[in-house]
Protein backbone atom coordinates (compact mmCIF):
# COMPACT_ATOMS: atom_id res chain seq x y z
CA UNK A 1 0.00 0.00 0.00
CA UNK A 2 0.98 3.61 -0.38
CA UNK A 3 2.86 4.88 2.69
CA UNK A 4 0.29 7.70 2.84
CA UNK A 5 -2.51 5.23 3.52
CA UNK A 6 -3.69 5.08 7.12
CA UNK A 7 -6.23 2.50 8.17
CA UNK A 8 -7.36 0.36 11.08
CA UNK A 9 -6.01 -3.11 11.66
CA UNK A 10 -8.69 -5.82 12.08
CA UNK A 11 -8.05 -5.76 15.84
CA UNK A 12 -8.35 -1.96 16.02
CA UNK A 13 -11.52 -2.01 13.93
CA UNK A 14 -13.13 -4.55 16.27
CA UNK A 15 -12.09 -2.62 19.38
CA UNK A 16 -13.24 0.69 17.90
CA UNK A 17 -16.72 -0.61 17.09
CA UNK A 18 -17.04 -2.46 20.40
CA UNK A 19 -16.37 0.76 22.32
CA UNK A 20 -19.06 2.60 20.34
CA UNK A 21 -21.57 -0.22 20.45
CA UNK A 22 -21.78 -0.17 24.23
CA UNK A 23 -22.11 3.59 24.71
CA UNK A 24 -25.49 5.35 24.78
CA UNK A 25 -23.78 8.61 23.88
CA UNK A 26 -22.29 7.01 20.75
CA UNK A 27 -25.41 5.74 18.98
CA UNK A 28 -25.04 8.15 16.07
CA UNK A 29 -21.27 7.62 15.88
CA UNK A 30 -21.65 3.83 15.91
CA UNK A 31 -24.19 3.95 13.10
CA UNK A 32 -22.12 6.31 10.97
CA UNK A 33 -18.78 4.56 11.39
CA UNK A 34 -20.27 1.08 11.06
CA UNK A 35 -21.89 2.18 7.81
CA UNK A 36 -18.62 3.64 6.50
CA UNK A 37 -16.68 0.48 7.42
CA UNK A 38 -19.09 -1.61 5.34
CA UNK A 39 -19.78 0.66 2.39
CA UNK A 40 -16.43 2.45 2.05
CA UNK A 41 -18.28 5.73 1.59
CA UNK A 42 -16.44 9.01 1.86
CA UNK A 43 -17.52 11.04 4.88
CA UNK A 44 -19.32 13.60 2.70
CA UNK A 45 -21.21 10.80 0.93
CA UNK A 46 -22.28 9.17 4.19
CA UNK A 47 -23.46 12.49 5.58
CA UNK A 48 -25.52 13.13 2.43
CA UNK A 49 -27.77 10.17 3.21
CA UNK A 50 -31.40 10.84 4.11
CA UNK A 51 -33.94 8.89 6.12
CA UNK A 52 -35.39 7.43 2.91
CA UNK A 53 -32.11 5.63 2.21
CA UNK A 54 -32.24 3.72 5.51
CA UNK A 55 -34.89 1.30 4.26
CA UNK A 56 -33.18 0.35 1.01
CA UNK A 57 -30.94 -2.56 0.06
CA UNK A 58 -28.97 -0.39 -2.34
CA UNK A 59 -28.64 3.32 -2.98
CA UNK A 60 -27.60 5.33 -6.02
CA UNK A 61 -25.39 8.19 -4.86
CA UNK A 62 -24.20 11.16 -6.88
CA UNK A 63 -20.45 11.57 -6.56
CA UNK A 64 -17.91 13.85 -8.17
CA UNK A 65 -14.96 12.42 -10.07
CA UNK A 66 -12.25 13.66 -12.32
CA UNK A 67 -12.71 13.19 -16.03
CA UNK A 68 -9.90 11.58 -18.00
CA UNK A 69 -6.92 13.81 -18.61
CA UNK A 70 -7.61 16.41 -21.26
CA UNK A 71 -11.39 16.11 -21.08
CA UNK A 72 -13.61 18.86 -19.77
CA UNK A 73 -17.17 18.61 -18.64
CA UNK A 74 -19.26 21.35 -20.35
CA UNK A 75 -20.86 22.40 -17.07
CA UNK A 76 -17.70 22.16 -14.96
CA UNK A 77 -14.70 23.96 -16.32
CA UNK A 78 -12.22 22.41 -13.88
CA UNK A 79 -12.68 18.95 -15.31
CA UNK A 80 -14.99 17.41 -12.76
CA UNK A 81 -18.33 15.85 -13.53
CA UNK A 82 -21.12 14.24 -11.57
CA UNK A 83 -21.25 10.47 -11.59
CA UNK A 84 -23.43 7.90 -9.86
CA UNK A 85 -22.37 4.82 -7.98
CA UNK A 86 -24.39 2.00 -6.47
CA UNK A 87 -23.90 1.41 -2.76
CA UNK A 88 -25.08 -1.88 -1.29
CA UNK A 89 -26.51 -2.21 2.21
CA UNK A 90 -26.21 -5.86 3.33
CA UNK A 91 -28.82 -7.32 5.67
CA UNK A 92 -26.78 -6.76 8.83
CA UNK A 93 -26.40 -3.08 7.96
CA UNK A 94 -30.10 -2.80 7.06
CA UNK A 95 -30.92 -4.16 10.51
CA UNK A 96 -28.67 -1.60 12.18
CA UNK A 97 -30.23 1.22 10.13
CA UNK A 98 -33.70 0.06 11.15
CA UNK A 99 -32.70 0.20 14.82
CA UNK A 100 -31.11 3.59 14.30
CA UNK A 101 -34.39 5.01 13.02
CA UNK A 102 -35.89 4.02 16.37
CA UNK A 103 -33.08 5.96 18.06
CA UNK A 104 -33.90 8.99 15.92
CA UNK A 105 -37.58 8.70 16.81
CA UNK A 106 -36.75 8.48 20.51
CA UNK A 107 -34.69 11.66 20.21
CA UNK A 108 -37.49 13.47 18.44
CA UNK A 109 -35.53 13.78 15.19
CA UNK A 110 -37.43 14.02 11.92
CA UNK A 111 -38.25 10.78 10.13
CA UNK A 112 -39.51 12.48 6.98
CA UNK A 113 -38.05 10.73 3.94
CA UNK A 114 -36.04 13.78 2.88
CA UNK A 115 -34.69 14.50 6.36
CA UNK A 116 -30.97 13.99 7.03
CA UNK A 117 -30.06 10.61 8.45
CA UNK A 118 -27.30 12.07 10.63
CA UNK A 119 -28.06 15.30 12.43
CA UNK A 120 -26.40 17.53 15.01
CA UNK A 121 -27.90 18.66 18.31
CA UNK A 122 -29.73 21.49 16.56
CA UNK A 123 -31.36 18.98 14.17
CA UNK A 124 -29.37 20.21 11.14
CA UNK A 125 -27.36 17.87 8.93
CA UNK A 126 -24.15 17.24 10.82
CA UNK A 127 -21.03 18.78 9.30
CA UNK A 128 -17.82 16.90 8.36
CA UNK A 129 -15.88 19.09 10.79
CA UNK A 130 -18.09 18.01 13.69
CA UNK A 131 -17.62 14.37 12.75
CA UNK A 132 -13.84 14.77 12.48
CA UNK A 133 -13.69 16.06 16.05
CA UNK A 134 -16.00 13.29 17.22
CA UNK A 135 -13.95 10.64 15.42
CA UNK A 136 -10.67 11.68 17.06
CA UNK A 137 -12.35 11.43 20.46
CA UNK A 138 -13.51 7.87 19.89
CA UNK A 139 -10.20 6.79 18.36
CA UNK A 140 -8.42 8.00 21.50
CA UNK A 141 -10.99 6.34 23.75
CA UNK A 142 -10.48 3.08 21.88
CA UNK A 143 -6.80 3.17 22.76
CA UNK A 144 -5.69 3.47 19.14
CA UNK A 145 -2.41 5.37 19.10
CA UNK A 146 -2.53 6.83 15.63
CA UNK A 147 -3.47 10.19 14.14
CA UNK A 148 -6.43 9.03 12.05
CA UNK A 149 -9.19 10.89 10.23
CA UNK A 150 -12.59 9.45 9.22
CA UNK A 151 -11.11 8.81 5.75
CA UNK A 152 -9.08 6.03 7.37
CA UNK A 153 -12.32 4.01 7.48
CA UNK A 154 -12.56 4.17 3.68
CA UNK A 155 -8.93 3.08 3.39
CA UNK A 156 -9.66 0.26 5.84
CA UNK A 157 -12.37 -1.00 3.47
CA UNK A 158 -10.14 -0.70 0.40
CA UNK A 159 -7.27 -2.51 2.10
CA UNK A 160 -9.51 -5.29 3.38
CA UNK A 161 -11.11 -5.85 -0.01
CA UNK A 162 -7.75 -5.96 -1.78
CA UNK A 163 -6.39 -8.41 0.79
CA UNK A 164 -9.44 -10.68 0.47
CA UNK A 165 -10.06 -10.57 -3.29
CA UNK A 166 -6.72 -9.35 -4.75
CA UNK A 167 -8.76 -7.62 -7.44
CA UNK A 168 -8.05 -3.91 -7.99
CA UNK A 169 -10.99 -3.59 -10.40
CA UNK A 170 -13.42 -4.80 -7.73
CA UNK A 171 -11.95 -2.33 -5.23
CA UNK A 172 -12.28 0.45 -7.80
CA UNK A 173 -15.95 -0.25 -8.42
CA UNK A 174 -16.75 -0.76 -4.74
CA UNK A 175 -15.15 2.50 -3.65
CA UNK A 176 -16.43 4.39 -6.69
CA UNK A 177 -13.08 5.51 -8.08
CA UNK A 178 -13.53 6.96 -11.57
CA UNK A 179 -10.51 5.04 -12.86
CA UNK A 180 -8.66 1.92 -11.71
CA UNK A 181 -5.44 3.97 -11.90
CA UNK A 182 -6.66 5.86 -8.82
CA UNK A 183 -7.11 2.58 -6.96
CA UNK A 184 -3.68 1.35 -7.99
CA UNK A 185 -2.09 4.63 -6.92
CA UNK A 186 -3.39 4.12 -3.39
CA UNK A 187 -3.12 0.35 -3.12
CA UNK A 188 -0.32 -0.45 -5.58
CA UNK A 189 2.02 -2.21 -3.13
CA UNK A 190 1.42 -5.87 -2.38
CA UNK A 191 1.32 -7.20 1.15
CA UNK A 192 4.51 -8.85 2.46
CA UNK A 193 2.76 -12.19 2.96
CA UNK A 194 1.83 -12.16 -0.74
CA UNK A 195 5.53 -12.06 -1.66
CA UNK A 196 6.22 -15.04 0.60
CA UNK A 197 3.29 -16.94 -0.90
CA UNK A 198 4.51 -16.14 -4.42
CA UNK A 199 7.97 -17.48 -3.60
CA UNK A 200 6.50 -20.68 -2.19
CA UNK A 201 4.35 -21.14 -5.29
CA UNK A 202 7.32 -20.72 -7.64
CA UNK A 203 9.42 -23.14 -5.59
CA UNK A 204 6.78 -25.84 -6.00
CA UNK A 205 7.04 -25.81 -9.79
Amino acid sequence: MSPDIKCLTPQEEERFLDILKNRKDAERAYMLYHLMLITGLRLSEALSLNVEHASRAKVELRVKGWTKKGERSPEQSEGKKDRFKTVYFPKALQGHLKEYLKVKARRGESLLLGAPLFVSRNSARISPRQVQRDFKKWVKESGIESNLSPHALRHTVGTRLLREFKNAKLVQRYLGHSDVATTLRYYVDVFPEDLEEAAEMLAER
